[in-house]
């Protein structure tokens, strides 16, 4: 014997065994996906390996935070023309540069998530730029009701979350999670 102990040859002694816990913490499970066969599960597919997916009830909850900043400075850029505040949408020319101000994010990230909040239904492009009298572009900025029936009636009521915030149409082949889970 060489006088070397290997910690691989020692009895493992459970460490929660004499903690005072009285059982093990559950660990993340993933979210079951139905398999091809009938009657058989699986886990999901590699790519999505934890996905969150549940109904979107509110604007918010189909944006990512940089997504909602944006939506948020377009709003209130402009003020409303009613006087409660009820306008079903506002209208904003601005460019990249002075969103990207307003949002503390790079043009490059506001350009990117103003392409994503159109294609969530937020927002809409009505006119475009003009380089040369240095004017930005046109947009529709919607109302949060407006948002919610726009993406009622295309059926993307439901978000995955991920490492972005997906809309999608009702889960069939996800098995959501109850509130209880």
């Amino acid at each position: 014997m060489s006088g070397f102990v290997s910690f691989l040859e020692l009895p493992t002694a459970d460490p929660l065994e004499n903690s005072g816990i009285a059982e093990r913490p559950k660990e993340k499970t993933p979210y079951i996906v139905e398999s091809p066969r009938k009657g058989k599960e699986s886990t999901p597919d590699k790519s999505v390996p934890y996905a969150r997916i549940y109904r979107a009830t509110r604007v918010q909850d189909g944006h990512s935070y940089a997504e909602q900043a944006i939506y948020e400075a377009l709003w209130s850029a402009v003020p409303s023309l009613l006087d409660d505040g009820t306008d079903a949408y506002r209208i904003v020319q601005i460019g990249y540069d002075r969103l990207a101000r307003l949002t503390r994010l790079s043009w490059v990230s506001a350009k990117a998530n103003l392409r994503s909040l159109e294609k969530k239904f937020a927002i809409e492009t009505i006119a475009v730029e003009n380089s040369a009298s240095r004017e930005g572009k046109t947009y529709k900025i919607y109302s949060n009701a407006v948002i919610l029936e726009r993406r009622r009636k295309a059926g993307l009521e439901w978000v995955r979350k991920t490492r972005g915030v997906k809309l999608i149409p009702a889960p069939t082949e996800y098995k959501t999670r109850t509130a209880a889970q």
